[in-house]
């Protein structure tokens, strides 16, 4: 008999008294993405860094950052970089998709770092209405002793009051969003976290404002008309950050196929894992609300030095960065053009994201010093930039897949569609029924009598 030499090998933790192994763990669950890598929770700024530690859960972690993000890149005044030989803002679009139940909640912490700065907006606004109506009242005083010819000249009234917020609700018109955006400087965060709040609006003749959004990614200038005054108002620098969460379907509802220009706009995160249900009890969470108050405090007073400046702080990338960001998304564009031709637009925009990114981070480390005048990103922000984005990228490309399949599906079910109206037109024809009639029938509206003709032309057979 041949014995076998081969050493033995005992796992970790085996009793040889016992018999029994050790408990095997159960493998991870299965992911089209792998985690965000540690070194980017490590390097982050350091308030940022802190916000982040509140989680312990992977997936809750990239999530908030993701949010933070996009909320931050909004509370960032006066902070501006040169970009293609234009001024651009910290501005981001993002869009969170996952199922429902899937744990989009540490979403809601990333809001609650705008939420002191949000406070003292209301507090000016609340401020301004008691000086416009004390304003008032000496105006009708005046306007009284005018018409008593006791005045040479009419008084002036008095501009109404500015609401004043930092969140802008979603589901406004186009042209309240418009007056929200001038009264706030043309600055502002719009916050939802069911995607087709906004998705809604912008389906509706009175509420679309897809061009806006679209033309303040770039911080082109917006225009629109106002009847109240009888007015033209014009936004020239337009720098709106957008933060939504959904599910695919709401997602597909905003953005319906990849060559939508607002696809390439926005960062997405896509929440895969089908969460349990968690301890609502846990006392890990009771301190969320003390950490993030201290944040949002920390963040307000961020908002307020960059506010005060008479000039804008100026990001800049080093020279060795500027020619790594080049070859890096020079990359990037060639991958993408051979995945689809509709993808350019996402490369460009993905440089335009990650230069975003980088200026978020600097200004959140160095912003609040009043005597810097130029923000130079460090290696560490760079970096981290460049490492967000490449984990963003798999989701979009995720997204963009989606995007891809719904398109085929959308096109296959028009298509039977078509012929199922085709078969009753011409069954209709062979019954002796005028085409007008066919029309209303099949189509539902007269005016599609040309349409009915063709159909009848090359599809029917001719009647006896």
């Amino acid at each position: 008999m041949t014995m076998n030499t081969e050493p033995l090998h005992i796992p970790d933790g085996y009793d040889m008294n016992d018999g029994v192994p050790p408990a095997v763990p159960p493998p991870p669950p299965d992911s089209d993405f792998a985690p965000f890598p540690d070194e980017i929770f490590e390097n982050l700024p350091p308030h940022l860094a802190l916000a982040c530690r509140q989680f312990t859960r992977q997936e809750e972690k990239e999530l908030f950052l993701v949010g933070a993000l996009g909320v931050l890149s909004g509370m960032l005044p006066n902070v501006q970089g040169m970009y293609f030989g234009r001024m651009v803002g910290a501005n981001l679009y993002c869009f969170i998709m996952g199922r429902y139940g899937t744990g989009k909640g540490a979403l809601l912490w990333a809001r609650d770092l705008g939420e002191a700065i949000e406070a003292h907006r209301e507090a000016q606004a609340k401020e301004s209405i008691g000086k416009h109506t004390e304003e008032m009242l000496h105006y009708n005083r005046q306007l009284k002793l005018y018409d008593k010819g006791k005045l040479p000249a009419p008084p002036e009234m008095p501009k109404p009051p500015r609401h004043l917020k930092l969140y802008l609700p979603a589901n406004s018109t186009k042209t309240a969003v418009m007056q929200l955006l001038m009264e706030n400087d043309g600055r502002g965060i719009m916050f939802e976290t069911e995607g087709d709040t906004l998705a809604d609006m912008l389906r509706q003749d009175y509420g679309n404002f897809s061009d806006v959004l679209r033309k303040a990614f770039h911080h082109e200038p917006v225009s629109y008309y106002r009847r109240a005054n009888n007015e033209d108002v014009k936004i020239n620098h337009p720098a709106l950050s957008v933060v939504l969460s959904g599910t695919q379907d709401q997602l597909h509802k905003l953005i319906p196929a990849a060559e939508n220009g607002l696809f390439s706009r926005f960062c997405f995160y896509v929440l895969q894992s089908s969460a349990p249900f968690y301890n609502p009890f846990d006392e890990s969470k009771t301190e969320h609300s003390y950490y993030f108050g201290v944040l949002a405090a920390h963040f307000l007073a961020l908002y307020m030095r960059l506010e005060a400046r008479t000039e804008p702080a100026l990001f800049m990338l080093r020279a060795e960065q500027q020619a790594a960001f080049v070859a890096l998304f020079d990359k990037y564009k060639t991958e993408l053009r051979h995945l689809g031709d509709d993808l350019d637009g996402t490369a460009n925009r993905l440089g335009l994201i990650c230069y975003r990114i980088a200026m978020v981070l600097t200004a959140v480390r160095f912003g609040g010093s009043v005597h810097i005048d130029t923000l130079t990103c460090i290696t560490a922000d760079f970096e981290n930039a460049c490492l967000i984005v490449e984990q963003l990228l798999k989701h979009s490309l995720y997204v963009y897949e989606g995007l891809a399949e719904q398109k085929t599906d959308t096109s296959v079910r028009r298509n039977v569609q078509k012929e199922q109206k085709i078969k009753e037109a011409c069954m209709c024809y062979n019954a002796g029924m005028i085409y007008e009639d066919i029309a209303v029938r099949v189509l539902g509206k007269a005016t599609g009598i040309s349409t009915v003709y063709r159909w009848v032309r090359d599809y029917c057979k001719k009647r006896a």
